[in-house]
């Protein structure tokens, strides 16, 4: 397990979701992480690159993601759409309060297929 990870993310062990689980909820979850950590100030040598780099990943992730009745899963992909336009204008802050959110959202999804 990446203690880096859980500790950078706040989840706990039993939040975290098993990497060899290949879901697109999953994919989008850790694609939301990784952005998180992308559209820190301290890692934007190049904050058009940037944006632009994150907004493309995410948007990938989210055509990929079938929400069905999924509740939790619908608000973490709203969050993660608005994230999305955020990040075409460099809104570094905007963007990284809704992916906060969707991950809240997306730590909700699991929880309720557990």
């Amino acid at each position: 397990m990446n203690t880096d990870l859980v500790s950078r993310t706040g989840l706990v062990p039993e939040q975290m979701i098993p990497q060899s689980s290949s879901t697109p909820s999953n994919a989008l979850e850790s694609t939301v992480e990784k952005v998180l950590v992308a559209v820190r100030p301290t890692n934007l040598a190049d904050p058009l690159a940037g944006a632009r780099d994150a907004e493309e990943s995410l948007r990938d992730a989210l055509r990929r993601t079938d929400v069905g009745s999924d509740g939790a899963l619908a608000q973490a992909v709203a969050c993660a759409e608005a994230a999305c336009e955020h990040l075409r204008y460099c809104e570094w802050q905007e963007a990284r309060l809704l992916l906060v959110a969707a991950r809240g959202q997306l730590v909700r999804s699991h929880a309720g297929r557990s």
